[in-house]
């Protein structure tokens, strides 16, 4: 894995916690974060894809836990045509959440 970019998640606007280290990955298709010495891989599902070099994380709503904070990223090629999607296929801007739980509403 050769990751363009590190972003420190300063303010657990994901939920993994403060200062939580998070990688764009080049070759994994998936933003990698670093949470108590092991890897989480966060990923588009297919046939999506997923390469990108821009990450950031907003809170919106303080008060309304999980759905009022995460992470925003790009898709990033430079030929978006090329995916899985065909011709016409343009850059995609995804939002990640996490859930504190699978049933989490």
């Amino acid at each position: 894995e050769g990751s363009y970019y590190t972003w420190v998640d300063q303010f657990d606007t994901f939920g993994l916690g403060e200062n939580t280290p998070i990688n764009t990955g080049n070759q994994s298709g998936a933003l990698l974060a670093l949470n108590d010495g092991e890897w989480v891989r966060l990923r588009v599902p297919y046939p999506l894809g997923f390469y990108t070099k821009w990450i950031d994380g907003r809170i919106d709503d303080p008060d309304a836990g999980w759905k009022g904070r995460g992470l925003w990223t790009t898709f990033s090629s430079r030929a978006p045509f090329h995916m899985e999607t065909g011709a016409g296929t343009s850059s995609k801007v995804y939002h990640f959440q996490m859930r504190p739980d699978p049933l989490a509403k």
